[in-house]
């Protein structure tokens, strides 16, 4: 399955604040906000400062269904994303990708999604209290509410988060190749079903390409 970081650019992506970051603590008493853990990771574009990557666009990691799209106090605009196939595929019960702080979401409930689809740019957070633009990006394999902050429980974001960036890291999958359990033809003659599972490659442009593991 297509699994692709949150920019679109991956290699031009800097991790400001990273999982469980020991730094985190001390940067929120120094903003004089209480102490908490970093659920997540904190990315900007490499070579930017302040609010130079204000508006950069931020895409789905992974395929799915867009389960929640709002505003809310000091996070700014969130974007969850639910992927039931990557959790199946990869042994979890569930599995989300969180992106908060955007400054325009550009998807709705209920929309299903391909990996590297647009879904928002990046963003300040609350206009009431912003930030300096960054994406802050999480990885929960627990249905949570979209704008939970576990606060300084580090033994609930080990056990209901991931590591995003690890994550990414170990199944980064950039090739246009998508699989899907059964093809639907649509042939001359009317549509033909046909089972078993199916590969479909997009890497060329100009040609779609199928491989399907049954014999018609």
């Amino acid at each position: 399955m297509r699994i692709v970081h949150p920019f679109p650019q991956a290699t031009r992506a800097r991790l400001d604040a990273g999982f469980l970051d020991p730094r985190y603590p001390g940067w929120r008493r120094q903003m004089g906000l209480p102490p908490a853990e970093h659920p997540g990771a904190d990315y900007n574009l490499s070579g930017t400062a302040g609010d130079g990557d204000l508006g950069y666009p931020v895409v789905a990691v992974a395929e799915g269904v867009v389960t929640h799209v709002k505003a809310h106090r000091v996070w700014g605009w969130i974007v969850l994303i639910e992927h039931p196939r990557l959790a199946d595929l990869l042994g979890y019960p569930r599995l989300f990708s969180q992106y908060a702080h955007l400054l325009h979401p550009c998807v709705e409930e209920g929309q299903s999604i391909w990996a590297g689809e647009p879904i928002g740019s990046v963003g300040k957070g609350d206009p009431a209290r912003p930030f300096a633009a960054h994406l802050h990006f999480e990885i929960r394999q627990a249905n949570i509410p979209a704008d939970h902050w576990p606060g300084s429980n580090k033994a609930a974001i080990q056990r209901d988060y991931l590591d995003p960036e690890a994550f990414l890291k170990r199944h980064a999958a950039y090739e246009r190749r998508f699989t899907r359990q059964g093809l639907l033809l649509w042939l001359p003659s009317g549509k033909r079903s046909v089972p078993g599972e199916t590969v479909i490659n997009l890497e060329d442009a100009a040609l779609a390409q199928v491989r399907i593991k049954t014999n018609l």
